[in-house]
């Protein structure tokens, strides 16, 4: 992330709610209606601030970070690369009102069946897996095209030197030069791997 921050591949802004926040003391979350234990994120500070935002850029999306949103997985990180502007919006407390939900986000992502306290790790975590996909941000860019998910298999094992370590052995098919006979080796292994660790993705 911090090289193609450098190289401008990938630019984030973090924006505080708070400077958005209502009153002295720049309110953003209130007792919910009904009741009930959890306060929950206002109206108007997330409409200003997405307002404000969405009248100087265009956005290809705005996705809010939620438990009960698509379940994230490579799929949609590499459709997300594909994107110019993202919108992400980090959830806290009980998360937002729904009336923000429905007037502006337009993708609700959910990192895995267990709840944050806030949603900037899981910002995090989906910046992560779209940016390193972007054209120039890794050394070798073949290499985010290899890695688990991208063919609904888990990846091959990998091995390097020494040769032989306590009596382990790398396979001799990846020292015999053999372009074909390794990628058909390490086909064959992804999907061993894939059938024994993970064998929903094959459906």
């Amino acid at each position: 992330m911090k090289r193609a921050s450098e190289r401008e591949l990938l630019i984030i802004n973090i924006i505080n709610l708070r400077h958005y926040g209502l009153g002295t003391h720049k309110q953003v979350d209130d007792y919910q209606y009904g009741g009930g234990a959890g306060m929950v994120m206002m109206c108007e500070p997330l409409d200003n601030c997405i307002s404000d935002l969405k009248s100087h850029h265009e956005y290809d999306e705005i996705i809010f970070l939620t438990p009960d949103g698509n379940t994230f997985d490579q799929k949609i990180a590499n459709r997300l690369s594909c994107r110019n502007k993202l919108l992400l919006i980090c959830g806290h407390y009980k998360g937002i009102d729904q009336r923000i939900r429905d007037m502006h986000v337009t993708l609700e992502i959910s990192v895995g069946d267990y709840v944050l306290s806030g949603g900037e790790l899981a910002a995090a975590i989906v910046t992560d897996a779209i940016g390193r996909l972007i054209p120039g941000v890794l050394n070798d860019e073949t290499s985010a095209l290899t890695d688990s998910f991208q063919d609904n298999l888990l990846a091959p094992p990998v091995y390097t030197r020494p040769y032989d370590y306590k009596g382990l052995k790398v396979p001799e098919v990846l020292l015999s030069g053999n372009d074909k006979f390794i990628e058909e080796w390490r086909f064959d292994t992804s999907l061993k791997n894939t059938e024994i660790k993970r064998p929903d993705l094959l459906d």
